[in-house]
Protein backbone atom coordinates (compact mmCIF):
# COMPACT_ATOMS: atom_id res chain seq x y z
CA UNK A 1 0.00 0.00 0.00
CA UNK A 2 1.29 3.52 -1.06
CA UNK A 3 2.23 5.44 2.08
CA UNK A 4 -0.07 8.60 2.29
CA UNK A 5 1.86 12.20 2.00
CA UNK A 6 2.18 13.64 5.08
CA UNK A 7 0.32 17.01 5.39
CA UNK A 8 2.36 18.16 8.14
CA UNK A 9 5.65 18.48 6.68
CA UNK A 10 4.74 20.87 3.51
CA UNK A 11 5.00 24.73 4.63
CA UNK A 12 3.70 27.91 3.25
CA UNK A 13 5.77 29.50 0.06
CA UNK A 14 7.10 32.23 1.89
CA UNK A 15 10.63 34.01 0.07
CA UNK A 16 13.63 32.76 2.46
CA UNK A 17 14.90 36.84 2.14
CA UNK A 18 11.86 38.55 3.53
CA UNK A 19 9.45 35.93 4.09
CA UNK A 20 6.48 37.45 1.89
CA UNK A 21 5.13 34.94 0.13
CA UNK A 22 5.74 34.43 -3.40
CA UNK A 23 3.48 33.56 -6.71
CA UNK A 24 3.37 29.53 -8.41
CA UNK A 25 6.69 29.89 -10.32
CA UNK A 26 5.33 30.59 -14.39
CA UNK A 27 6.92 31.42 -17.53
CA UNK A 28 9.32 33.96 -17.21
CA UNK A 29 10.31 35.29 -21.22
CA UNK A 30 14.07 36.34 -21.48
CA UNK A 31 16.17 37.41 -24.77
CA UNK A 32 17.04 33.78 -24.74
CA UNK A 33 13.46 32.41 -24.20
CA UNK A 34 12.31 31.37 -20.91
CA UNK A 35 12.14 29.55 -17.73
CA UNK A 36 10.11 28.90 -14.65
CA UNK A 37 10.04 31.39 -12.12
CA UNK A 38 9.33 34.86 -10.77
CA UNK A 39 10.33 37.85 -8.76
CA UNK A 40 9.43 38.39 -5.14
CA UNK A 41 8.21 41.67 -4.62
CA UNK A 42 11.82 42.24 -2.60
CA UNK A 43 13.37 42.25 -5.34
CA UNK A 44 14.81 38.45 -5.16
CA UNK A 45 14.74 36.43 -8.47
CA UNK A 46 13.66 32.56 -8.74
CA UNK A 47 13.80 29.52 -10.54
CA UNK A 48 12.05 26.65 -10.50
CA UNK A 49 13.72 22.92 -11.26
CA UNK A 50 11.14 20.92 -11.03
CA UNK A 51 13.61 17.48 -10.89
CA UNK A 52 15.76 19.09 -8.47
CA UNK A 53 18.45 17.63 -10.94
CA UNK A 54 19.30 20.86 -12.98
CA UNK A 55 19.69 23.47 -10.44
CA UNK A 56 22.67 25.11 -12.38
CA UNK A 57 20.91 25.86 -14.93
CA UNK A 58 17.94 27.30 -12.83
CA UNK A 59 20.72 29.56 -11.10
CA UNK A 60 22.27 30.63 -14.56
CA UNK A 61 18.46 31.71 -14.94
CA UNK A 62 17.84 33.44 -12.32
CA UNK A 63 21.20 35.16 -11.99
CA UNK A 64 21.08 37.10 -15.16
CA UNK A 65 17.27 37.38 -15.02
CA UNK A 66 18.04 39.49 -11.46
CA UNK A 67 21.02 40.94 -13.09
CA UNK A 68 18.79 42.33 -16.17
CA UNK A 69 20.22 39.58 -18.40
CA UNK A 70 23.59 41.41 -18.64
CA UNK A 71 25.95 38.57 -18.96
CA UNK A 72 28.86 39.88 -18.31
CA UNK A 73 27.63 41.42 -15.05
CA UNK A 74 26.43 38.17 -14.24
CA UNK A 75 29.55 36.33 -14.61
CA UNK A 76 31.85 39.33 -12.76
CA UNK A 77 29.28 38.92 -9.13
CA UNK A 78 31.00 37.30 -6.54
CA UNK A 79 28.74 35.07 -4.54
CA UNK A 80 28.06 36.41 -1.22
CA UNK A 81 29.61 39.28 -1.86
CA UNK A 82 27.24 40.76 -4.18
CA UNK A 83 24.61 38.02 -4.06
CA UNK A 84 23.02 35.67 -1.65
CA UNK A 85 21.57 32.44 -3.07
CA UNK A 86 19.15 30.43 -1.20
CA UNK A 87 17.65 26.83 -2.28
CA UNK A 88 14.82 25.62 -1.11
CA UNK A 89 12.82 21.44 -1.83
CA UNK A 90 9.29 22.66 -3.55
CA UNK A 91 6.42 20.69 -4.06
CA UNK A 92 5.12 21.99 -7.41
CA UNK A 93 1.96 20.64 -7.94
CA UNK A 94 0.62 21.50 -4.01
CA UNK A 95 3.22 25.23 -3.89
CA UNK A 96 4.41 24.12 -0.97
CA UNK A 97 8.16 24.55 0.33
CA UNK A 98 9.28 21.19 1.93
CA UNK A 99 11.80 20.70 4.71
CA UNK A 100 15.36 20.82 4.30
CA UNK A 101 15.29 17.18 5.51
CA UNK A 102 12.97 15.29 3.75
CA UNK A 103 11.74 12.01 5.57
CA UNK A 104 14.05 9.01 4.74
CA UNK A 105 11.44 7.09 3.09
CA UNK A 106 10.54 9.99 0.72
CA UNK A 107 11.25 8.44 -2.82
CA UNK A 108 10.28 10.77 -5.08
CA UNK A 109 13.13 13.60 -5.76
CA UNK A 110 11.48 17.23 -4.73
CA UNK A 111 11.59 19.86 -7.25
CA UNK A 112 13.83 22.54 -6.56
CA UNK A 113 13.52 26.56 -6.15
CA UNK A 114 16.99 28.55 -6.26
CA UNK A 115 16.38 32.13 -5.04
CA UNK A 116 19.06 34.79 -5.74
CA UNK A 117 19.23 38.12 -4.16
CA UNK A 118 21.45 40.83 -5.94
CA UNK A 119 22.62 43.69 -3.51
CA UNK A 120 21.28 46.97 -4.64
CA UNK A 121 24.92 48.34 -5.13
CA UNK A 122 26.48 45.27 -7.20
CA UNK A 123 23.85 46.51 -10.34
CA UNK A 124 25.36 49.82 -10.35
CA UNK A 125 27.69 50.33 -13.27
Amino acid sequence: MKEREDKSVLTEPRCPFCHEFFERPHNVTTDLGFFQGGICPCGAVYACDPTGRNLGEAFVDALTYACKEDWSLAWGLVPDEDYSQNVLNYNRRMHRVLPKRGRANDRVPSGKLIFIKVREGALRG
